[in-house]
């Protein structure tokens, strides 16, 4: 038997979302977590003509949502609009809609003569990365978003003068690009400079935006501005980031521990300066390294429109410091769409073309999936080695419904609850409270009883000593 710790500030336990007395626990969200590229994957696009198309064709789609966006938007709930990766030419709501999608393509790739990039993307001697991605898409930004606003204006939908787009590249130029981009992959040093260097560009074009507002006397950054940013500068690498956290995988949730609850820096960080407290959870360590599951109640499907609980035994997982993100193909793991949108959005061409990559799955279906689940595992139990000191040992829920909001909770049975330590700076009262919890909860069943523990400096160590009660 293996103990693991889990940190808390006091209000959280007690005050404003009562946790031990509900016996909660609450799992954390990617977006939320204090590491920003926590969950990353070494994401890469290798595929053949019919995936860059339909790669290219998605980017239209997209941009052509954000262009209506803010035609819509008018205060600041714009600040909410995020990319809408799982969109589809399908999924639009009405006929019109998709004819002036139709409408967008026919313009970029054909009457502005873009038909070739695709194959040209096809023939590059190696992959592209997210950055290097980022950097064809801001090449090809400008003729994509001056096709969706010209579209927009000759249906009369945005008046002539509104949103202007710079002087774009021809085709030409962007297929030049491409094949300075093919030179320079045959050389690994410079491969790994053109991703830190198209790391920089679409940070360079929002700051100047923000330079111009400045330069204008504005107090503050108005609506239109922010508009722009996202149109002109910002769009290419949040559509690359988007893609990459909601196509791949579907969305996942945490319930963090740790090995050892004697890092003051854990108690800083996760249970309010030292006021907090770190419940103790009884768990099995494996002779391999592995951890068993930990057995959690929480909600596991709907019936109807009501929400069905049941227990759920999850795996614990040691946090891995020293690897790096897995690597995975895009076009081959986009393995949160259902099958019928991979087909037709993604597979197969309106013409009815159909990528090779569909082959290659259904081929060994089976270990297909075993290997995206595997990418899976990797990518959320893998963090950077400046966050070893934490030793976390985790448990990870994939939202498979789709439907969990920020604060997903779980409750736990009493049984699994070993003790409690409280920190240097847990007042009186905190303790009393939480000592007061647990002993009502206590009363009405067989669970062995919770042992107290706090945390304590004797001028050498910082170290958690048994209170004798």
């Amino acid at each position: 038997m293996t103990t693991v710790y889990r940190f808390r500030p006091m209000e959280n336990l007690l005050n404003r979302y009562h946790e031990l007395e509900n016996q909660e626990l609450v799992l954390s969200s990617p977006r939320d977590f204090n590491d920003p590229i926590e969950g990353y994957q070494d994401v890469f696009w290798e595929g053949d003509e019919v995936l860059w198309e339909n790669l290219l064709r998605h980017y239209l789609l997209n941009l052509l949502s954000a262009a209506n966006t803010c035609l819509i938007f008018d205060d600041d709930g714009f600040d909410d609009y995020a990319i809408q990766p799982e969109l589809t030419r399908d999924s639009l709501p009405t006929d019109e809609y998709r004819e002036l999608f139709d409408s967008v393509c026919q313009s970029f790739f054909h009457e502005r003569g873009f038909a070739r990039v695709p194959s040209s993307l096809a023939s590059l001697p190696e992959p592209l990365r997210r950055k290097s991605l980022q950097l064809v898409l801001s090449a090809l930004h400008f003729p994509a978003l001056a096709s969706v606003l010209d579209i927009l204006r000759d249906s009369n939908i945005i008046p002539e003068t509104l949103f202007e787009v710079p002087n774009s590249a021809d085709p030409d130029t962007v297929l030049e690009i491409l094949d300075s981009l093919s030179a320079v992959m045959d050389d690994e040093d410079e491969t790994q400079w053109l991703e830190s260097m198209a790391s920089h560009v679409g940070s360079h074009k929002s700051h100047a935006f923000l330079q111009q507002a400045l330069q204008t006397g504005a107090d503050e950054l108005e609506l239109h501005m922010k508009k722009k940013i996202l149109l002109f500068a910002s769009f290419p690498g949040r559509y690359v980031r988007e893609v990459c956290d909601s196509l791949i995988h579907p969305n996942w949730h945490t319930l963090c521990f740790a090995r050892e609850c004697t890092n003051p820096s854990m108690w800083a960080t996760y249970a309010d300066e030292h006021r907090g407290a770190a419940l103790m959870f009884r768990t099995d360590s494996q002779s391999d390294g592995a951890w068993s599951e930990l057995n959690v109640n929480g909600r596991t499907g709907w019936q109807g429109s009501e929400p069905i609980f049941d227990q759920i035994q999850a795996s614990l997982y040691a946090v891995d410091y020293e690897s790096p993100p897995p690597q995975v193909n895009f076009f081959k793991f986009l393995g949160n769409l259902p099958r019928p949108t991979l087909e037709s959005a993604w597979h197969s061409t309106a013409d009815g073309e159909t990528s090779p990559i569909v082959d290659e799955i259904l081929e060994d279906e089976e270990s297909w999936r075993d290997d995206l689940w595997d990418h899976f595992r990797s990518m959320t139990t893998t963090k950077l080695e400046q966050w070893e000191h934490e030793q976390e040992i985790r448990m990870v829920l994939p939202d498979l419904l789709d439907s969990e909001g920020p604060r997903r909770k779980v409750t736990f049975d009493l049984s699994q609850l070993a003790g409690v330590v409280f920190g240097l700076r847990t007042c009186l009262e905190d303790r009393f409270e939480v000592m007061r919890i647990l002993s009502e909860s206590s009363q009405d069943g067989d669970s062995p009883p919770v042992e107290f523990y706090e945390m304590v400096f004797d001028g050498t160590s910082f170290r958690k000593v048994k209170l004798g009660v």
